[in-house]
């Protein structure tokens, strides 16, 4: 095979040119993990860089005080391009066949409890600001999904809310979901009573549930202008994380995220549904992650293996 030469950095930037249906967020962090990997080994020539290369750069990353789960990422971040290097004939195999990803801490899921909740939706400015919170809460969704949430994807006879890809129409702009597949997930009623008040005070043919006027229309002054970024259309209210822990400060509730509102949902599921079902209400593109972050024991089974573990012998006393 002959093997073209080319270093780190034109590789990275003709992956990119080749590859431009990659996710804003997927090139994002490969571009950050690429410049790592520049720091650490150098421009050199990709049919040069070998193992001990792939070795120098988890050294590097340690160095840099990273997260393991910083570190697993940024090496999974880096592979599919060698990869695909090989594929096109740039270079012979992957250097980083046989490194072993670092192994990752598991933490408790933080799971919002029920009083924590009703602060939450008590402390929340507004109707949109309450059904974001139950959305995520309820249905599991993402906050990006949530974003993206249509009138259309509400049906309200048969209670479900559907999480699917936009077209880019001249009402809404391309967006897909993260598994790249269409779900359905519950619609309580207390949500459906929440967006029948939402829809009341937007205008007729207004087609995003969870965004203001004001947002959506300056957004759409962007799009006429084509500057609107896929970054804006995957999160289109960039306003939301204070907000957020505004009302998390408010509730008086010291730690958590928005993401943990899913995560909740997510366990009440777990706790209570088979794994399939659970990956299927989540949207989770393998069943590992549903079993890896998602099999936390459940209350119910903690009290029944402690009832069990019950002898009725109490402990002598001096």
């Amino acid at each position: 095979m002959i093997h073209r030469p080319v270093n780190l950095s034109v590789l990275i930037g003709e992956h990119l040119a080749k590859n431009r249906r990659l996710k804003w967020a997927t090139r994002y962090h490969r571009q950050r993990a690429w410049r790592l990997l520049i720091e650490a080994t150098g421009d050199m020539d990709i049919s040069e860089f070998a193992y001990s290369d792939a070795e120098d750069f988890v050294e590097y990353l340690y160095s840099k005080d990273l997260e393991v789960n910083s570190i697993r990422s940024y090496i999974k971040t880096v592979r599919p391009v060698f990869r695909w290097a090989w594929r096109r004939g740039y270079r012979e195999g992957d250097p980083f066949d046989g490194l072993k990803l670092p192994k990752s801490p598991k933490y408790e899921i933080r799971v919002y409890s029920e009083a924590e909740l009703r602060d939450m939706l008590a402390s929340a400015p507004n109707d949109m600001w309450q059904a974001r919170i139950m959305t995520a809460n309820t249905a599991g969704l993402r906050k990006g999904e949530i974003l993206n949430l249509t009138v259309k994807d509400v049906n309200f006879e048969e209670d479900y809310i559907s999480v699917q890809a936009k077209k880019n129409t001249s009402e809404t702009w391309p967006w897909t979901p993260k598994s790249y597949e269409v779900r359905r997930v519950p619609l309580t009623d207390e949500l459906a009573n929440l967006y029948s008040q939402i829809l009341a005070e937007l205008p007729p043919g207004y087609p995003y549930l969870m965004l203001t006027e004001q947002r959506y229309w300056w957004l759409q002054r962007l799009r006429r202008q084509g500057e609107m970024t896929e970054r804006m259309m995957l999160n289109p209210d960039e306003n939301f994380s204070k907000p957020f822990q505004k009302i998390l400060r408010t509730a008086e509730i010291s730690d958590g995220c928005f993401h943990d509102l899913r995560r909740t949902a997510i366990t009440r599921w777990s706790n209570n549904l088979p794994p399939q079902d659970t990956q299927a209400l989540a949207g989770h593109a393998d069943i590992k992650t549903t079993l890896t972050y998602y099999s936390a024991v459940s209350s119910n089974l903690l009290e029944r293996a402690r009832s069990l573990g019950a002898t009725g012998l109490e402990p002598a006393t001096s």
